[in-house]
């Protein structure tokens, strides 16, 4: 940084009150910003509730008995093939004891 009336090199000058850039001619410099800018923002969002699930599975929506604990909804899990010439396997997770059944056929 350079004064802004001589044009010589500004030199750290240090005082009990902080240290800043100094003239050695002694000019009077205009305010220099030394320091980076910090910005302090505030989260202005909205605060989101966070509710506890009530333990079932809310993407149990498909009809479908369990075999085990006797929960009429299920979730459908499509599994891919992994060779081309095989089909999708198709299960069905209840939406209360997360119980796992394999269907048999295609599931229409």
């Amino acid at each position: 940084m350079f004064c802004s009336t001589c044009g010589t090199l500004l030199v750290p000058k240090k005082t009990p009150y902080g240290s800043w850039m100094s003239c050695p001619n002694h000019h009077p410099q205009p305010k220099l910003v030394q320091e980076s800018e910090t910005q302090k923002t505030k989260n202005l969002a909205p605060v989101i509730p966070l509710y506890v699930a009530s333990g079932e599975n809310t993407l149990a929506v498909y009809d479908h008995k369990c075999s085990k604990c006797g929960y009429e909804k299920a979730e459908l899990i499509e599994m891919g093939p992994s060779y081309a010439d095989e089909d999708s396997t198709f299960r069905m997770k209840c939406g209360k004891c997360s119980w796992v059944e394999k269907l048999e056929g295609k599931v229409k």
